[in-house]
């Protein structure tokens, strides 16, 4: 308990001035006044509901709730200093506030008209990962390098000085036209399907830990493959990848309800576009 007591004791100080509105509640709610504001322990309550999960014990604590008053009296007295210098009528602060409330609208229509709608029932889930399969089967990742070369000629001339010995990461920082090649060639982990299939057919045909290729040509130019390493994910359950698949199918509904409500309401207004001034 104690240690909950410092995270919230330590939170409460890097939460100081993240100001939320005071209520002004009755006076038999009052536990403290600013001037003619009442801080309400309604509005104490609704603070201590606005920190996370974690924190949620410690803050049942009178010590911390008395903390967290206190720094609502902070607040309060640093919004009734604002109110007297006028920074609600600067130009800065309005124009700040009506960027707010832009995105607030925002927000607020996106919720109402699309991000109600994007729920995938299980049984939708489920097809989905029926009909699927495939993705959540075994899968085979590979991490290799590669040299690549315009010529046939230089990559046999590479390939060569590789199978005496030359290392494969100067070879790629000197001779290679891909990006990869100021990394040595390294191209990360993939799986099949994610390469072109020439380059594919020759990576998944190497055995064994820094396995060479031969000269592998593809619409790049002409390849030459080393192996690093392999492993293996086994097939995933539908309990493993459930979640997955929901937010995967609230994603394609979200684009497509904003695809089709945008074309709804862009018949109701006229629009007009001239992109020749931007350079």
């Amino acid at each position: 308990m104690q240690k909950k007591s410092l995270l919230a004791a330590s939170l409460l100080v890097c939460t100081v001035f993240t100001f939320g509105f005071l209520g002004l509640g009755a006076k038999k709610d009052s536990i403290a006044t600013v001037g003619k504001t009442h801080i309400t322990l309604s509005d104490l309550n609704d603070r201590i509901k606005t920190f996370p999960a974690q924190y949620q014990d410690a803050l049942r604590q009178k010590e911390n709730k008395v903390k967290l008053l206190d720094q609502m009296i902070d607040e309060q007295l640093l919004l009734n200093a604002a109110e007297k210098e006028n920074i609600a009528k600067r130009d800065s602060f309005k124009k700040q506030m009506e960027d707010t409330r832009k995105q607030l609208l925002l927000t607020t229509i996106m919720q109402d008209k699309i991000d109600a709608h994007t729920n995938a029932a299980d049984a939708e889930i489920k097809a989905y990962f029926e009909q699927n399969k495939s993705q959540f089967g075994d899968l085979e990742y590979r991490h290799a390098k590669h040299i690549l070369v315009k010529t046939d000629a230089e990559a046999e001339k590479i390939l060569s000085q590789l199978k005496k010995g030359t290392d494969f990461d100067q070879l790629a920082k000197t001779h290679s036209i891909d990006p990869s090649g100021k990394n040595g060639g390294d191209l990360g982990w993939f799986t099949r399907g994610q390469l072109i299939p020439e380059f594919e057919r020759a990576a998944y045909s190497l055995k064994g830990k820094n396995s060479l290729s031969g000269v592998v040509k593809t619409q790049y130019g002409f390849h030459i493959i080393k192996l690093l390493e392999t492993k293996q994910r086994p097939a995933l359950s539908f309990d493993q990848v459930k979640e997955d698949i929901r937010n995967a199918l609230r994603t394609q509904k979200k684009q497509k309800l904003t695809t089709d409500y945008l074309e709804k309401i862009k018949k109701d207004i006229k629009i007009t576009r001239d992109i020749s001034k931007i350079k």
